[in-house]
């Protein structure tokens, strides 16, 4: 596998499930005990509250999100990154304009994993 990589050849994920919500899409890829999630979030989308297993970093790249960690909120905008610890009760919300984020995860969401595989079987049917 080569180590360099372009978000466009990376299938999206834009079917609600139970880790990506409706009006929300997903770019995922698992690099040793990292991965990387480009999430595309449509205006006024708020996600239900979760934790799970791995620590987190949501790296905003365009729009604004509220985001809430364990009762604190703040609006993260452009170039602003938040900290989620493991196990971390968090959520999110888009405003009124389209957003892109990067979040980056460790170890590696296993559920997300999975839903990866599934989508890869669908583009790649034996």
């Amino acid at each position: 596998m080569s180590p360099f990589f372009n978000w466009n050849e990376i299938l999206k994920d834009m079917d609600p499930g139970s880790t990506l919500p409706a009006g929300m899409s997903r770019r995922g890829i698992t690099l040793g005990e990292v991965m990387l999630g480009l999430h595309e979030a449509l205006p006024n989308l708020k996600g239900t509250p979760h934790r799970h297993p791995s620590s987190q970093i949501t790296y905003m790249l365009k729009g604004k999100m509220r985001v809430s960690i364990d009762g604190e909120e703040r609006v993260l905008s452009p170039g602003e990154f938040a900290y989620i610890p493991s196990n971390t009760l968090h959520g999110i919300e888009s405003l009124d304009e389209y957003v892109l984020v990067l979040d980056i995860f460790s170890p590696p969401r296993a559920d997300i994993q999975e839903r990866l595989k599934e989508l890869g079987n669908k583009a790649n049917p034996v």
